[in-house]
């Protein structure tokens, strides 16, 4: 039997997040994500000396290969996994041509650009087009190194990279994730005869094969790998290329030295005082959590207006809303300067896909500041000053009544603004000198997700520490599902597999169709219908019926509140 996954687990620090004040979640996650660095229960932990050995191992792969027009380095992902793929190799691209040297780094998303702002479903559950995607990365390079994220080892779009590229010459593979090998999913995969706990154990005997998995806990909000392991990946990936890059780049005097498990050590300590010093700031950040969730509740917006790597990160905590929350996708929406040029570069715009994909600020001054209201949020973010088209962009949204915050890495003044919201971080310190700070990147990253996080506790998207009015989108969140409902009502697997068939197809009487349709069918039928999750959980916890269900959460919106106003 597999052991539960850690990442699906629900924290014991959080289980009553969802009815503590601004500033009780705010500390909430600031002990949540303490456990990146502190360890959990007795697994290892991002400073355990068997974790850091397998970083040094990594820069040591690395660093042939950095720069070189024969080799490429990809980072491969589904969801926020692949979002920070892009964010790590397009700060490495672009460090490698200030040196002029080949900007070998590609990354890969399950679904393509186009999932970087909105979810593909079922993309991550594709395991051919997978490879597919992975053969024309590599295509006519002699050497790869492959670095596949999935924080809970339960993506088939990795599983199907990594089984693949196991068997080629010239390639080494990493599986990063936090989550024990043991924990792996081991349950069957459409169209394929393999599981992700198959390619696991496959792996393992590999020598081109590493497996780098420091445990860091639970997720505040159960299973929203978007955050500490978002983080982890962000600062492993960073640590990594940061002393590879350095090696590679340096004169031949330095190029020989072995890369230092003391100095990687050093590093992640840098991202861990980052987080004591943002979380110090946890008044200023509950002022900005309370608006947002103010915003959200009164049918609001938060846009998000920012340049360079912050508005990037931005855009990326805006498009995790929708299949985190179960969000409209106009709740949350991130707007950069130079939009997708400034993103992916030059000819890979896409704002001609539809209005979801126009996230340029000149799109925001077009598009959204004619019909801002006082109910709306406009949060500016910088790093250590503002872009003067960001604060024009402020100003405007101020005049046209909306709210106004800012998230600033700097004690700097910013005149003529009067701000509803300001938080300022004090600056960290370069991982190497000259470089991208990374770790005010790492700083801007928790607080958008406080802001986005705490927002959505407010209006009613968590039950204790359990999200459950996410969109089933993939099969990983269709079990994850199953667990949710099992977890929060006591009911057996058979009756949550029931309950959630009827809230997806929208009915009390399953077909035989409906009883035995695959994930990817119930994805496909639950892509179209509403507050399934809910519906699902009301149905089992109360033993109503469908319709019962539908008209109890059209008056109720909050699951906790339904649920129990069932039991009386």
């Amino acid at each position: 039997m597999t052991l539960p996954s850690i990442t699906e687990t629900p924290n014991e620090l959080t289980t009553d997040i969802d009815v503590a004040s601004p500033e009780g979640i705010v500390r909430l996650l600031r002990a949540s994500d303490s456990q990146i660095y502190n360890g959990y229960r007795t697994f290892p932990a991002l400073c355990d000396d068997e974790i850091i050995a397998k970083m040094v191992r990594v820069v040591e792969w690395a660093v042939p290969l950095i720069g070189c027009e024969d080799a490429v380095i990809v980072i491969s992902g589904a969801g926020t996994s692949g979002r920070l793929a892009m964010f790590v190799a397009r700060t490495f691209n672009a460090l490698l041509t200030q040196r002029k040297r080949t900007p070998n780094f590609r990354y890969l998303m399950a679904g393509g650009n186009k999932a970087l702002i909105k979810a593909q479903e079922g993309a991550e559950d594709d395991p051919h087009q997978a490879w597919t995607d992975l053969q024309a990365a590599i295509d006519g390079r002699k050497r790869v190194l492959y670095i596949g994220v999935t924080c809970g080892f339960s993506a088939s779009y990795i599983a199907g990279q990594l089984f693949h590229l196991s068997k080629r010459r010239g390639a080494r593979s990493v599986l990063l994730g936090f989550n024990p090998e043991d924990r792996a999913r081991d349950v069957p995969v459409e169209n394929w005869d393999k599981t992700f706990a198959d390619v696991v154990r496959l792996i393992c005997r590999k020598e081109n094969c590493l497996i780098l998995n420091p445990v860091v806990g639970p997720e505040p909000i159960t299973g929203s790998t978007r955050m500490k392991g978002g983080s982890a990946t962000k600062l492993i990936l960073e640590t990594i290329f940061s002393f590879a890059t350095a090696q590679a780049t340096a004169t031949r005097r330095f190029r020989t030295q072995r890369p230092s498990a003391l100095a990687i050590q050093a590093s992640v300590r840098l991202y861990e005082m980052t987080r004591q010093h943002v979380y110090r700031q946890f008044a200023q950040m509950a002022r900005l959590v309370a608006a947002g969730g103010e915003a959200l509740r009164s049918g609001g917006h938060i846009y998000y207006v920012g340049s360079g790597a912050p508005g990037i990160l931005g855009i990326v905590d805006a498009s995790e809303c929708p299949p985190t929350f179960g969000a409209d996708f106009e709740d949350v929406r991130g707007f950069l300067v130079g939009g997708w040029r400034t993103l992916l570069g030059p000819g890979q715009d896409l704002s001609e896909e539809g209005p979801f994909y126009r996230i340029s600020l000149d799109d925001f001054l077009r598009e959204k500041i004619p019909g801002l209201t006082g109910r709306d949020l406009v949060v500016g973010i910088a790093d250590r000053s503002f872009d003067r088209r960001v604060l024009e962009a402020l100003r405007r949204s101020k005049r046209a009544g909306a709210r106004i915050a800012g998230i600033q890495l700097a004690r700097a003044r910013v005149p003529g603004l009067r701000w509803d919201g300001l938080v300022q971080v004090p600056g960290g310190q370069f991982l190497v000198r000259g470089w991208p700070d990374f770790c005010q990147e790492y700083a801007t990253k928790l607080v958008l997700n406080a802001l986005t996080t705490g927002a959505h506790i407010l209006c009613g998207k968590v039950y204790q520490n359990r999200m459950v009015d996410l969109r089933i989108s993939n099969n990983k969140l269709y079990y994850r599902t199953l667990g949710i409902i099992q977890h929060i009502t006591g009911v057996s697997a058979e009756q949550a597999k029931r309950c959630l068939l009827r809230a997806i197809f929208q009915t009390d009487r399953l077909t035989p169709a409906m009883l035995h349709a695959t994930p990817s069918r119930c994805v496909e039928a639950a892509t179209n219908a509403t507050k399934v999750v809910p519906k699902a959980l009301v149905m089992a916890g109360g033993h109503v019926s469908y319709a019962e269900a539908d008209r109890m959460i059209r008056r109720e919106p909050i699951v906790r509140a339904a649920i129990e106003k069932l039991k009386k």
